[in-house]
């Protein structure tokens, strides 16, 4: 055999080695950065089912003239999704989007507090406009947050209160 032809192949194996060397660490590299983005995607639209369900929930009590009786604070208004997955969407939002986000739970726990506390008066108990203002104003600003966050969709009037501001 021709000694020309046995470094020719052991600098082709040397390369091959090389090459192996440096793709798997730049493959797993890219395999884990694709397992987070996918994480995130999946805690934003989680995140933003919770905001439409609590929006939601806002939105129609503003509309009644009463408390409403709850049986399950945490199936009326979770904030669950956000307690599970924030970790999931920290450092891939803008630092602004997170500030909101975190003041956005900051309130509903004052809200879940409201229903809790309003579940413990009397039956029937009136909801004052100032209340029921509070609580539509708040249903628009999740709804904006929740466009922020990827997910649209919204209201009529909600739209329209948007574009005024």
């Amino acid at each position: 055999m021709d000694i020309n032809l046995v470094i020719v192949g052991g600098l082709f194996s040397l390369g091959g080695v090389l090459l192996g060397a440096l793709l798997t660490p730049l493959t797993q590299f890219f395999l884990e950065w694709t397992r987070e983005r996918r994480a995130a995607n999946r805690a934003k639209l989680l995140i933003a089912a919770e905001l439409l369900q609590a929006q939601m929930i806002l939105r129609t009590v503003s509309e009644s003239e009463h408390w409403p009786p709850i049986e399950d604070l945490d199936a009326f208004l979770p904030t669950s999704a956000w307690r599970e997955n924030r970790s999931s969407i920290a450092g891939k939002v803008s630092e602004d989007l997170w500030v909101q986000i975190v003041m956005a739970y900051s309130l509903l726990e004052h809200d879940r507090s409201r229903f809790a506390a309003a579940n413990k008066i009397p039956a029937a108990t009136p909801l004052t406009v100032e209340v029921a203002k509070g609580m539509k104003e708040s249903s628009n600003k999740l709804g904006r947050l929740r466009r922020q966050l990827g997910v649209g969709g919204g209201w009529l009037d909600e739209i329209e209160e948007e574009l005024k501001l």
